[in-house]
């Protein structure tokens, strides 16, 4: 699943009740990244905003459906409430859906449901599509039990771990750059225990602040019971202001170049 909105509200939003659905989620907040998210993973369902700045003059799920492997992606298309569904240009009504926002989780689950019945049925109807082998939830190209994945410069620490909290979860938080790695172990929506990779090898709260400074990497919650002591003793709330703290002072503190 690939939800794609420059509002990071709606995306929080709907990747925690999709999340909570045992749906699989890839989050992108522009056109570019989207793209990215769509080469790497391939989503069986992508659920876009139609606001988005064009791609080389097209857009961008209309470069999506011209790679051979994304030519019959169902498409959630989100819309204001005066768009007409017949100006969007690659709206496969058969195909695709549209819902205007604001609008209710129950609607967006509903349309989701259409769409992956749909797919469902072309299983069967439709054998030999390459990319056509549904399991009752995606969950192409994630780790099993990957709850939500995505780019931490399109969506970052502080809100994931934000979402974590409200919707109380429990699993590990993995954070990945390509020198090094991170792992928040989370219960119930807290950070309990922290851990860095070399070369910046450390534990702790200082885990937890170093990770905060990330802009970009990949981020994947892996879902799963979270056991031994809480060595963090705080709350996220705290761990956030905090680390915004320590990064402020760390900029007023750095020497003029």
């Amino acid at each position: 699943m690939l939800i794609v909105d420059n509002d990071p509200w709606i995306q929080r939003m709907v990747a925690t009740v999709l999340g909570q659905g045992g749906h699989l989620v890839n989050l992108a907040g522009d056109a570019q990244g989207a793209l990215t998210c769509a080469s790497k993973v391939l989503p069986e369902v992508v659920i876009t905003t139609v606001g988005l700045p064009v791609v080389d003059g097209w857009p961008w799920w209309e470069r999506l459906r011209v790679m051979p492997e994304q030519s019959s992606t169902p498409i959630i298309f989100l819309t204001g409430a005066n768009e007409d569904p017949a100006t969007i240009r690659g709206f496969d009504p058969v195909r695709d859906q549209q819902l205007a926002k604001p609008f209710r989780i129950e609607d967006l689950e509903r349309r989701l449901h259409s769409v992956l019945s749909r797919l469902r049925e072309s299983v069967v109807t439709d054998p030999p599509h390459p990319r056509r082998s549904l399991p009752d939830k995606p969950s192409r190209g994630l780790r099993p039990l990957s709850a939500m994945q995505g780019a931490l410069d399109l969506i970052g620490l502080s809100s994931i771990l934000m979402i974590l909290e409200i919707e109380r979860k429990t699993g590990i938080l993995l954070l990945e750059q390509p020198q090094t790695a991170a792992r928040l172990f989370i219960r119930k929506g807290r950070i309990i225990r922290a851990e860095m990779d070399a070369p910046n090898t450390c534990s702790g709260t200082t885990a937890v602040y170093a990770a905060l400074t990330w802009n970009t990497g990949r981020f994947d919650f892996l879902v799963g019971d979270v056991g031994g002591i809480d060595d963090i003793q705080a709350s996220t709330a705290f761990l956030l202001m905090e680390g915004a703290r320590r990064v402020d002072e760390a900029s007023q503190n750095k020497p003029p170049t």
